[in-house]
């Protein structure tokens, strides 16, 4: 005897007729291309670069701060800065002319408007009743598609095109249950003939198989209404079978007994339903010994039916440990469809499925052997109606709150009790309120006109935007009015023509850079944004036109209400008058003048915050590349809802991810030998086939997040075409004729109408069918079911949707064809864009594989698309997306700052002043968890706008103030329009942002409330704190321009000055002599009577004469205006005994103050 010595031959020989596929021998595999590189921050030594060098930016600027502040000359910060000398620049020039021309155009606009008050309240109300119409035809969109992704993004393009050659992705319906109580146990198994111990897991203890099948039979068993209709899950689930079979298709181990309770209960008896488990996770195509297949045809795949097998961080392995499982997965497809209104069976069918479940919850019979998460595909919208209507009193409340503090706060604070209501802005602040939320619905009228649809998202966040803005506009105009008395012989519409010129430039200046930060918003891509930036820009637009035109006629009817003494809201009742002495006042102004301001200037409290912002602002810089991109699926909905109990559990359980299709195009050519070898999968492939490839991804699922290898109809059409192949099995043979040639589509075991067999051996090279009858039973292979146990190949349930057949002149060729594979378990939204970014990349070399090697089909293109990449896709742009918007915003602002102030000074402090308020908004992000996704880039996009109410009205007031030393006009700025910023949009959004952090929703407590919060307080502490001091220090110059027509002004006034003063003496040596005359009486003011008004004028007040002295006006002598009151000549308050020598003292070094002699 010759022993048959015949060498071994390793699986990776180079000789292609001896060489294993990559599949079969991992020796042979070529190695993974690396696509995606590691990303690892640049380090000095175990620190970040960045940190590092922002630590010693920071401590040089510390100390440089600090030995200025001691050592360096600080004259000009004592108050002993001196005006500037020398010719204004042409910027200056500019700037005062922008200053003086706007002012003079709101001032006399501001005149015509109050005194024709009515006329503008009835053509604003025409013209906002007539916008607010267009409501009626705004379009909103729910869609999360057309929401987030563009209709130009690569996904969103993808998709369109997976959507028009292939069926709409199928709607799931998921049960995930875990055992409660079982404990784990030990099995012994016969496996060829070796007896091998098994541990199993809980999930598969035979009473708890048989209290799922229970659940699972009463589930499917469910029956629907729709339409006064019965609709069962057979009549809407996924049948892969049909028209043959009507069976659904359902995910779950269950299905290896095909569903039957009789089976599995004799498997049990028989104490071999493990075996049977452990032969069918092995082949879940099997069919014998053991058959494996579901009811609905085709096989269970063990990995998406078991749950808790993997450790944490483990990937499914080559030999996965499926009898340690923990839990059990239930997954029925549901039909879905393009036509959203043919979907009314199947979500009548999940509407009944989730109070089916609702109920097990419930119920002790199931909940006491078991914990169930459950969701339907309809499941996440309900969840998110029933947030957002769970929200609408939280967000009634927050508004109310606002409101309710702007009407109470607007009006001034009068020491006289008696004229409470008199001097109360109720009326003038709701007016101003309703004005702001008409500007807002005329927005939303406008583009129902033009056809720009609206989001839920623009509807929520608008009005906080525009109520900021335009509260901050109320407070300005009404507190400068109550703090700008009116002059001698000033009318009411003279005064608020005044008062309207001298705001309306900041109000301009911030509006305008707020809108054109907006309206350049538009730019972007993404609709949410997109249509955000458009209806916020606009919604400020007209409320600033609203404000100028029907606030200021509501201010003019105010006035002259308090101009007759009467009540708030009740105008029928007259109130006292006021009496002598009485003073009103703000009570924000008068801590900001005489308590914060004086103490926010001190030289040591400057150095203070000066490096508190700037360390702020360096440890926000630093983590912010640290921020997390993307929105986690559980923080959408309300924590009360069992959707978050469903994400929690495919978190823990699930063992693969959403599948994911490589799609090819129309176009090539498969019935080239060559061709084929690009692509398949089987003896004689390329290598680097793309099929391969997607393999070879999957070794590595960690990096790929690829769990499986491609499904590829390819290899199975070929072993379908050669079975029974040159035998005479025709009756049992896959692919069979009949009598006239015809393919025979049966499903049957043995068809005896079958004659032949579709193929000869002549037919096949190297097991495949030649070049020129290759399509001829491709459709034949695409209808074909199992025959029972025999054909398992057959490519209907697999392959049937996946492979698309053209037919061109009478010649057939195979159209656009998807490979099918799933992606790992994606916990978290950096999973989720890793694993699209990596099938992006993978697409991308597959196909420059092709284009490179293919004969035929050079145009040939591949693409991934999975249900989530049309969401995710933004995230992997986010960051530069998030630069561009905030640049583009930052930088409009700058530019409306410079063209209507031509102070580059000025721009340049508002410039870095609102990037750091980003910056350290963004730090905020980082620190308290808030990702960066579409809705945290629209609120800091909003920040920006807001930030300029913080920043713009204070350095346009210094800009402004013509007082010598910066100290001294940051002071000014400061207590003007400071308390206006303090008292109007700080406290005002403070009070409604509150509320919302008692929101049911998530997302509201995360993005609106923590960084709603966020917006007032760092632009409030930049506004009011760090503004002011940064304008002391490196503020702008005093405008020589303005500051040379004030002396011109003052110098013309002095002129004359002489001739009034002679006058006066005149009128005193008159009065003298009258005094003589009669008896001196003095009359007490509340003993006046009423009358016809008619009292003399104060001028007759005699003072020595100074020269460039200006003396103040006899306060006493200003009589309330009542009409047929006459009054006696006031000859105590006129008689004023005349000092040798007068001494005369100014308030606090102003030049400009009035002089008071101290002798009177």
């Amino acid at each position: 005897m010759v022993p048959f010595d015949v060498p071994i031959v390793p699986c990776n020989v180079t000789d292609p007729r001896m060489r294993c596929m990559c599949s079969d021998c991992r020796a042979s595999c070529p190695p993974i291309p690396d696509f995606v590189p590691d990303h690892h921050p640049l380090m000095v030594g175990s620190m970040e670069a960045l940190t590092f060098a922002l630590i010693i930016v920071y401590g040089v600027f510390a100390v440089t701060l600090i030995v200025v502040a001691c050592w360096g000359d600080r004259s000009s910060d004592s108050g002993e800065e001196k005006y500037p000398e020398g010719s204004p620049s042409c910027l200056e020039i500019l700037s005062a002319g922008v200053e003086k021309g706007i002012e003079s155009i709101f001032t006399s606009f501001g005149k015509t408007v109050a005194r024709h008050p009515f006329i503008f309240l009835v053509a604003g109300a025409a013209l906002v009743t007539g916008l607010i119409v267009g409501v009626a035809y705004l379009e909103v969109t729910t869609d999360p598609v057309k929401l987030w992704a563009s209709p130009s993004s690569r996904s969103r393009k993808d998709k369109e095109y997976y959507d028009t050659h292939f069926p709409p992705f199928y709607r799931t319906t998921q049960i995930i249950i875990k055992p409660k109580g079982y404990p784990w146990f030990n099995k012994s198994v016969v496996d060829a003939d070796v007896v091998v111990d098994y541990k199993c897991g809980p999930a598969l203890n035979d009473s708890f198989l048989q209290l799922v099948m229970e659940l699972q039979n009463e589930i499917t068993s469910l029956v629907g209404e729709h339409n006064g209709m019965n609709i069962t899950l057979s009549e809407v689930c996924v049948s892969p079978l049909a028209p043959q079979k009507t069976e659904c298709l359902i995910q779950s181990i269950l299905n290896y007994w095909q569903n039957s309770a009789k089976a599995l209960d004799k498997d049990i008896a028989d104490d071999k339903y493990i075996s049977h488990f452990l032969d069918c996770v092995r082949n879940p195509s099997a069919v014998t010994p053991t058959y494996c297949l579901g009811t609905y045809g085709g096989p269970v795949f063990p990995y998406t039916s078991l749950g808790g097998f993997l450790n944490d961080g483990d990937q499914i392995s080559s030999n996965p440990r499926y009898t340690e499982s923990t839990a059990l997965v239930i997954t029925i497809l549901i039909n879905n469809y393009p036509d959203k209104e043919q979907l009314g069976p199947a979500l009548a069918w999940e509407k009944k499925f989730l109070e089916f479940m609702k109920e097990v919850t419930e119920d002790e019979y199931f909940m006491k052997n078991m914990e169930i998460a459950y969701n339907a595909e309809r499941g996440i919208e309900d969840e998110l109606v029933r947030e957002s209507m769970s929200d609408v009193l939280t967000i009634f409340i927050s508004y109310l709150i606002m409101f309710a503090y702007i009407t109470l706060s607007l009006g001034n604070v009068s020491s006289d009790c008696r004229r409470l209501l008199i001097e109360s802005k109720m009326t003038l602040a709701l007016g101003g309120v309703t004005i702001v939320m008409l500007s807002v619905f005329a927005s939303l009228g406008f583009y129902g006109y033009v056809g720009v649809p609206a989001t839920l998202f623009v509807i929520e966040v608008i009005p906080f935007l525009v109520l900021a803005v335009g509260v901050d506009n109320i407070f300005i105009l009404v507190q400068t009015w109550q703090r700008e008395p009116r002059r001698q012989d000033e009318s009411i519409e003279s005064h608020i023509g005044r008062v309207v010129g001298k705001v309306a430039p900041s109000m301009l200046l911030s509006t305008s850079a707020e809108a054109l930060c907006f309206f350049l918003g538009g730019l972007s891509d993404m609709p949410a944004a997109y249509a955000f930036a458009l209806y916020a820009a606009l919604a400020l637009v007209i409320d600033f036109v609203l404000q100028m035109t029907c606030f200021v006629a509501l201010m003019s009817l105010d006035a002259r209400r308090v101009e007759n003494n009467r009540w708030e809201i009740l105008c029928c009742i007259k109130g006292s008058k006021k009496s002598k002495g009485s003073k009103d006042s703000s009570i924000c102004y008068d801590i900001f003048q005489s308590a914060y301001a004086p103490f926010l200037m001190k030289d040591v409290v400057r150095v203070l915050m000066c490096l508190l912002t700037l360390g702020v602002f360096c440890a926000s810089l630093a983590v912010t590349p640290k921020i997390s991109v993307g929105l986690e699926q559980d923080l959408s909905m309300p924590e009360d809802s069992y959707v978050i109990k469903y994400f929690d559990f495919l978190n823990k359980y699930l063992s693969v991810g959403p599948p994911v299709y490589f799609v090819m195009t129309e176009g090539y050519n498969y019935s080239d030998f060559h061709e084929q070898n690009l692509v398949c999968q089987v003896s004689g492939c390329d290598d680097e086939s793309i099929t391969q490839q997607i393999f070879l991804s999957s070794l590595k699922p960690e990096e790929t997040y690829l769990a499986s290898g491609a499904m590829s109809w390819l290899g199975p059409y070929f072993s379908w075409l050669r079975d029974s192949v040159g035998s005479f099995a025709t009756w049992t043979a896959c692919c069979r004729l009949d009598s006239n040639g015809n393919y025979i589509n049966s499903s049957e075991l043995i068809d005896m109408r079958a004659v032949a067999i579709c193929l000869e051996p002549d037919d096949l090279i190297d097991g495949r069918p030649k070049p020129e009858i290759f399509m001829d039973h491709v459709e034949d292979f695409l209808s074909d079911n199992p025959h029972d146990t025999m054909c398992p190949s057959a490519g209907h349930a697999a392959y049937g949707e996946a492979v698309n057949v053209l037919h061109v002149d009478n010649e057939s060729s195979v159209g656009a064809h998807y490979f099918m594979t799933y992606h790992t378990i994606l916990r978290t939204s950096t999973d989720f864009t890793g694993a699209m970014n990596w099938a992006y990349q993978l697409s991308e070399y597959m196909t420059a594989y092709l284009q490179e090697r293919s004969q035929y089909s050079k145009d040939i293109e591949i693409f991934p698309y999975s249900v989530f990449y049309v969401f995710y896709e933004q995230y992997l742009t986010m960051w530069h997306d998030a630069l561009v918007s905030l640049s583009i915003s930052i930088c409009s602002v700058f530019i409306v700052m410079f063209v209507l102030t031509f102070d580059i000074i000025s721009s340049l402090i508002i410039l870095v002043t609102i990037c750091m308020i980003i910056v350290d908004m963004m730090g905020m992000m980082y620190w308290w968890n808030i990702s960066l996704n579409a809705i945290s880039l629209v609120n800091l996009v909003m920040a920006v706008g807001i930030s300029v109410e913080f920043c713009s009205h204070v350095t346009h007031a210094f800009a402004t103030s013509l007082k010598p030393s910066k100290i001294e006009r940051a002071r000014e700025a400061l207590a003007i329009m400071g308390s206006s910023v303090l008292s109007g949009i700080t406290l005002t959004k403070f009070g409604g942002i509150i509320v919302l952090g008692f929101a049911h929703s998530q997302i509201f407590r995360v993005f609106y409330f923590r960084m709603y919060l966020g917006m007032v307080i760092f632009g409030a502490y930049h506004g009011l704190v760090f503004l002011p001091i940064f304008l002391s220090l490196c503020g702008p110059g005093v405008n020589k321009k303005l500051l040379k027509e004030k002396r011109a002004k003052e110098s013309k006034e002095e002129e004359h000055r002489p001739q009034t003063a002679s006058i006066q003496s005149a009128k005193t040596q008159q009065n003298r002599a009258d005094a003589q005359a009669q008896p001196q009486e003095q009359v007490a003011m509340d003993q006046i009577p009423q009358g016809e008004t008619s009292y003399p004028q104060p001028v007759v007040m005699s003072y020595p004469q100074q020269v460039l002295m200006n003396y103040p006006q006899p306060l006493a002598m200003s009589y309330p205006q009542q009409a047929g009151m006459t009054y006696p000549q006031p000859l105590m308050m006129t008689n004023y005994p005349q000092p040798q020598n007068p001494v005369y003292k100014t308030s606090q070094g102003n030049t400009n103050a009035a002089y008071v002699p101290e002798n009177y």
